[in-house]
């Protein structure tokens, strides 16, 4: 779409606008030869962690699962986010845990949270845990209480992410 007038070349801005949003797609949000990204950071972004698969508390032939992403809401923060999916037909109370180390700093600490799961897929989200930046080892838990009180399920996983 150019037009030609004597010693003129007039491009049209909608192609120049679709050429620029095009080099910003699917880049971090970064702003590549100057162009321009209409579509705002969803920060923190999510990074798969690890997954936990258990026996569900109130009937343990079937299994459900919690997926675990970490996310760093700022610079030596860092986030755990349990995606648990259940099958369950009776509710039951899921307390998720994380115990981290920076294996850079040295420093450590826990943080936990609990949530009534259903059928279907709950959010739990550990608060912030200001780890530092560097290298960061975690053991993320899971444990599962059906309404008796006396059928629980336990189950953990071990993984590392680099905190920015």
């Amino acid at each position: 779409m150019y037009r030609k007038v004597p010693g003129l070349v007039v491009t049209s801005f909608v192609a120049t606008t679709a050429a620029a949003l095009s080099l910003s797609v699917g880049a971090a949000h970064a702003n590549p030869l100057g162009s321009i990204d209409f579509t705002p950071p969803t920060d923190p972004v999510e990074t798969p962690f690890c997954s936990i698969e258990y026996p569900d508390p109130n009937q343990f032939d079937r299994i459900d699962v919690s997926d675990v992403t970490v996310s760093s809401p700022a610079d030596g923060q860092a986030t755990f986010t349990f995606h648990t999916r259940s099958q369950t037909t009776a509710p039951y109370t899921q307390a998720a845990s994380v115990t981290w180390a920076n294996l850079d700093s040295g420093i450590s600490g826990v943080g936990d949270t609990s949530a009534r799961i259903g059928a279907g897929e709950t959010t739990l989200t550990v608060p912030v845990q200001n780890t530092g930046t560097g290298r960061v080892t975690a053991v993320t838990r899971v444990t599962n209480t059906a309404d008796n009180g006396q059928d629980v399920t336990t189950l953990d996983c071990v993984s590392e992410y680099t905190v920015p």
